[in-house]
């Protein structure tokens, strides 16, 4: 607040604020858009893709060949289980430039991982390029001809394999919705605080159930 008489709060300050506590919400956000569940609390604020793509398997709008059963993935075996994905995905979506696997950041550790190494898969004791573990520097990555995208917001053990145009993220646009703040209490309560406020609506849903390919 400042050591200042009127101890107003520094504008600058207030954009720190603004930022930090998006960079919060959108953290919030990236695992509601995967794992949140409208049942299990109130910061699961919409139910997020892993439960509406199992309610869609369970209710058989995915066809079964498009089901994998998920396994415990190491960098053993993160290839054969990658593998498993493209394998399922139809024939009539190989190869869209919109199409990618959706892992968590720990299969992307173990896939990194096998890439630095693994004579077993074909790689050579030196991995990718025989560059061992330096070959990645936090660029694209791929499986067979599919496009890999990272999602630090999905549990540590499902994929899914879709194309991008079928996964949708909404949002409210009316003002009385969208709202973000800073509150200098001094005028209000004549305390030292500062109040927060953001309201947004939102939520996730996909397309074609029959054009997923579940790993889970």
């Amino acid at each position: 607040m400042g050591y200042g008489l009127n101890q107003s709060l520094p504008p600058k300050f207030s954009d720190f604020m603004i930022a930090h506590v998006a960079a919060e919400v959108a953290q919030n956000t990236e695992l509601c858009i995967w794992q949140g569940d409208t049942a299990a609390g109130a910061n699961n604020s919409f139910d997020g893709f892993e439960k509406l793509i199992a309610a869609a398997a369970g209710a058989g709008d995915i066809p079964a060949g498009q089901q994998i059963a998920k396994a415990a993935i190491t960098a053993a075996n993160v290839i054969d289980e990658l593998s498993k994905v493209v394998n399922a995905i139809p024939s009539s979506l190989y190869g869209k430039e919109d199409l990618f696997i959706y892992i968590p950041s720990a299969i992307a550790k173990a896939y990194v991982q096998a890439l630095g190494g693994f004579a077993a898969n074909g790689l050579g004791a030196n991995g990718v390029n025989a560059q061992g573990t330096q070959w990645w520097n936090n660029g694209s990555l791929s499986v067979n001809g599919v496009k890999i995208f990272v999602c630090p917001g999905m549990s540590s053990d499902v994929m899914y394999a879709a194309q991008r145009s079928n996964l949708y993220f909404g949002t409210g646009i009316l003002n009385d919705t969208n709202v973000v703040k800073v509150l200098d209490m001094a005028d209000l309560d004549a305390s030292n605080n500062v109040r927060m406020v953001m309201r947004f609506t939102s939520a996730v849903q996909f397309g074609i159930a029959s054009d997923i390919v579940e790993y889970a």
